[in-house]
């Protein structure tokens, strides 16, 4: 097995960032009366994906609950500050938001900053939701964070079954971003190998957030022998990877991370693209759901943003519905509602939501193909 580290250039793609300044300045006045909920989240940079569609998703389940008169009358106030790409400015981003008190922090859909916001908001001791797909987001012993979506004990396991299983491919390559989140796929996926099929990656190789040139790491899988290869990154990345893996002749199955579906949903690859490749995901595509309260929820997306919601934004849009149902039921002191999150069983759009000790909520992971057509259809559930 060879492992690399690629270099490269950063850059930005500015349709990450469509209604980032509508979000900074659209929010309400403080008042003393509000319940305040903080929101720690990338409104800009080249991680805006994982930020401004899920303030969108947690707006459309606070407004409803405002219009009706709150919650025993008081509205709730999202207060959201902007994490950007930086742990640092992440930190600071959430220093500033506890000094309004919140009851309630979300952040973001990222491992790193998760890990760097958790130990203050334990400090605090107050309720931290957000949904990374990082395992050890959640094995770091904290009493207060609860995650949203599926972790990649969870995720891994399934596409390594799906690889092996389905595909009976045995010779893996690992391309993934040299983060908390690339590094959480490498090693799940190589653990899953060896555990369930006494196997190892052929091939390992990395790059920085935010390179575009991946010619080295390909190359690399072809040069070692791949038979399929599995990709960790963020939106841009993935879909710069499948354009490259074809302008290279590689054709050996591709699997994706949630984020590839991300990168299609956001039209940053064609249906002819994306055609024949496969990505995880927590559950199935939104617009592919046929859950009529999904699909409710899709029009709705669609009609206040112009977007297509990925299954991220449908899991902060749970997450908060949940948050207003423990706050209804158990009250909205922070120690109330981290009781409440650990022990309610909650209904949400795509299905149930209950924490296990770790505090994870969502248990569910597929595997999905993309078709000519554009569709996807699920091809292994975990």
């Amino acid at each position: 097995m060879r492992t690399t580290n690629i270099l490269r250039v950063p850059f930005r793609i500015a349709a990450l960032v469509t209604l980032a300044a509508a979000i900074q300045t659209a929010q309400p006045a403080s008042a003393a009366d509000t319940i305040k909920i903080g929101a720690v989240l990338p409104i800009t940079s080249a991680l805006a994906a994982y930020g401004t569609p899920f303030v969108e998703a947690m707006n459309m389940a606070i407004e409803p609950v405002n219009a009706a008169g709150g919650i025993n009358g008081r509205k709730i106030e999202l207060i959201v500050e902007d994490a950007q790409a930086s742990n640092t400015v992440a930190i600071n981003a959430l220093n500033k938001v506890l000094q309004s008190e919140p009851v309630t922090v979300f952040g973001a859909a990222l491992g790193t900053q998760v890990l760097a916001m958790m130990p203050i908001t334990e400090r605090e001791k107050v309720p931290l939701i957000a949904s990374p797909g990082t395992r050890r987001v959640t094995q770091q012993g904290a009493k207060y964070f609860f995650r949203a979506g599926t972790h990649d004990a969870v995720e891994k396991e399934n596409w390594t079954r799906f690889l092996v299983d389905d595909l009976k491919k045995k010779r893996i390559g690992i391309i993934h971003v040299s983060n908390e989140w690339g590094y959480s796929g490498r090693d799940n996926t190589t653990e899953f190998l060896q555990k369930l099929y006494g196997l190892k990656p052929v091939s390992i190789a990395s790059y920085q957030l935010n390179d575009k040139d991946y010619t080295a790491q390909i190359h690399q899988m072809v040069q070692d022998g791949v038979d399929a290869i599995a990709v960790q990154g963020h939106p841009v990345e993935e879909a710069l990877i499948v354009r490259q893996l074809k302008q290279q002749g590689v054709s050996v199955p591709h699997v994706g991370s949630g984020t590839l579906c991300m990168a299609y949903q956001r039209d940053l690859l064609s249906k002819e693209e994306i055609a024949g490749h496969y990505c995880e995901a927590p559950d199935l595509l939104p617009p592919l759901n046929p859950r009529p309260q999904v699909q409710a929820f899709v029009e709705a997306y669609k009609k206040r943003t112009g977007q297509t919601p990925d299954i991220y934004a449908v899991h902060y849009y749970d997450a908060m519905n949940m948050l207003i149902a423990v706050m209804k039921q158990y009250g909205v002191d922070r120690e109330k509602i981290r009781d409440g999150l650990k022990d309610m069983a909650y209904e949400g759009l795509i299905g149930p939501y209950k924490a296990d000790e770790e505090g994870n909520l969502w248990h569910g992971a597929v595997v999905m193909e993309f078709m000519p057509d554009g569709s996807a259809k699920a091809i292994r559930r975990y």
